[in-house]
Formats: C-alpha cells, structure tokens, sequence
C-alpha cells in the first residue's frame, strides 16, 4: 500500500505515476480503487463504451507485478463489475471491507492525463440523443419497441449461428490461465446463446469445464458460485457480445476473421471476384437474386469461414447491402 501511496499525483508524463483515488477500499485480498466524479455522467452506449476503453488503460497502467500486485496476468472487468459493499465481510479471509478516504472527486480530464493514448481517453461531448420520448417511441416504431424495450434484444443484427462456434470454444480451455476463469465460463454461455444451445446442456457442460479450470493456478479459489453467476448471462440481449471484449475478457486470442489461413487481401479478392463472376453469369443482380439465391449461399459460406463476423463487414466484403445480408441470416 505505502508503495502504491508513494506514486500517487506524480506528473502523468512519468510512466509510474497514477492517479489519486477518491477511495480506497481493502477487500481482503487486495484493493479496489474509487475515483468519484464531480458530476454524475449521462451513460449514452457511445460514452460507455469510451469508459470500458479508459479504464482499460488505466487497468493497464496500475497493474504492476510484485508493486501494487502478486499477479502476472492482469485481469480487465467491465465498468458494471459489482464488488463486496464496504462495511461486510470478507468470509473467504475472515475479513471486514474496510474504506479510506485518500483523495477529492475527479473529473474526466484528470483521468485523461493517465492515458497516453487520445483515442483511449473519454470525450463527453460525443453523445448523440433521440427526439422522441419512449411514449413517443412506443407509438411511432412499435416494432424497435417490442424488440428493443420489451425482448431485450440491442443489436442491430440477430441470427443463430450453428453449435461449431460453441464446441470450438470449449475446445480453448487448455488456453485458460488465473485470472480469466470465470470470463472463460462467462463466455462459453454467450455462445450458448448465440448458436441456439439449450440452457440445459450449457449448465452441463459449465460444470464439466468447471472442474478443469478450477485447477488453474491462482491466489483466489473458483467455486460453484461461478457457475450460477456465469449462466445470469444466458440472456439475448448479450448475443453480439464484442470479440475484443471477449479477448479482453479471458485473455485467449481469437482471430476475427478465419480466412482459412490467407491474408486477408486475398481473402477479399476471392469473395468479391467470386460475386463478380455470378454477376457476369447474370446469377446475381443487383436486386433478388436468380434461380435458387446464389447470394444466400455466399453469404453462408461466409459465415462458415468467418463465425464470428458481423452484417457490416460480410456486407462490405461481399459487395452486397447489409438489408440483404440480414435477410439470409435470419433464415
């Protein structure tokens, strides 16, 4: 802690320095830092997902082996992560949480000196609103209503991919490390969900990988707990879970885009010269396809290759219109 203290409000130029946190909280195993604004900050998705990037780079930075921690591998967790109230108990050390009051609120601009990059700092001015009430909203788009407010479901696009996604991911466990366990779990539900698996056979298979990752070494012990807490995810309105949190997330690498193994360069010029040829053979046109749906076939193989694509980019690496695109996956 005293070495933590000592770099503390030093010029954010200096490598080591960090910001001075509103509080400090003992956990029993370790800190968590609070840094409280002056102002409460309008949560637009835009602006949240500035935050994720922010605290990403300040996690980054704080992050420091044999300093202000014990732990190599360093663990990310969104800007939602609960954590034990202050004034409870720590029953795994036999510990109270206890808080300190180490520093004043902060603003943006204080946290953006700690943060190297300009395109990770947080800019509250990029926030875009709505002209029309929920009311409103109910009435004029009943449809994004019913979908968005009422079902959950955010993303502008939703399919179900088939299951090879799901078991290709509970074939990563090898790559588990401490620290990303449970996000390893977490994750193995969103792709439950997202190749249509039962709820039932995830439960299943959460306990199966269960007893494999408990074993991976590290300072806190995964428990059933886990389990239940990974599965409250098993929800559509996590489907398009962003690839680069997940890799974020559990620390296992994923290629956006499998391309069976060829740059991608050439990956682009295969799929738009095979458009082009189906276009010369007046299979495709710009409107419904000819015959049996030459485009729904080309935008599956797509997705065969490439799981983990979204409808913008097959849109745009296909040379076809992301309404198309919507319309084949649905299917």
């Amino acid at each position: 802690l005293n070495i933590f203290m000592k770099r503390l409000d030093i010029d954010p130029n200096v490598p080591r320095s960090l910001p001075r946190p509103t509080y400090v909280v003992l956990s029993g195993s370790g800190l968590h830092l609070y840094y409280v604004f002056n102002h409460p900050i309008d949560l637009f998705p835009n602006i949240k997902d500035q935050f994720r990037e922010l605290k990403h780079e300040l996690t980054f930075r704080i992050w420091d082996w044999r300093e202000t921690t014990q732990e190599k591998n360093i663990q990310y967790q969104g800007i939602n992560q609960g954590f034990r109230m202050v004034g409870s108990k720590n029953d795994k050390y036999d510990l109270p949480i206890r808080a300190f009051k180490t520093g004043s609120r902060v603003d943006i601009d204080y946290l953006n000196q700690y943060v190297h990059k300009e395109e990770k700092r947080v800019d509250l001015k990029e926030k875009f609103f709505t002209e029309y009430t929920l009311d409103e909203a109910k009435l004029k788009f009943p449809e994004w209503y019913e979908k968005v407010i009422v079902k959950g479901q955010r993303s502008k696009g939703y399919w179900t991919v088939n299951r090879a996604l799901y078991d290709w991911w509970k074939k990563k466990i090898p790559e588990v490390s401490g620290g990303h366990r449970y996000y390893y779990l977490m994750v193995l539900v969103i792709y439950g969900i997202k190749c249509g698996i039962p709820k039932k056979e995830v439960k299943k298979d959460l306990y199966d990988l269960f007893e494999v990752v408990k074993k991976v070494e590290h300072s806190h012990e995964l428990t059933e707990y886990d389990i239940e807490s990974a599965l409250e995810v098993y929800d559509p309105s996590y489907h398009n879970f962003p690839i680069d949190v997940i890799v974020e997330k559990t620390g296992i690498k994923i290629e956006k885009n499998k391309r069976n193994y060829r740059k991608q360069e050439v990956h682009l010029k295969l799929a738009r010269g095979q458009l082009a040829i189906l276009r010369e053979l007046e299979e495709v046109k710009e409107g419904r396809p000819k015959g049996s749906g030459t485009k729904e076939d080309l935008v599956k193989e797509y997705i065969k290759d490439n799981p983990n694509a979204n409808p913008t980019e097959i849109a745009r690496n296909l040379g076809i219109s992301r309404p198309t695109v919507y319309k084949y996956l649905r299917k």
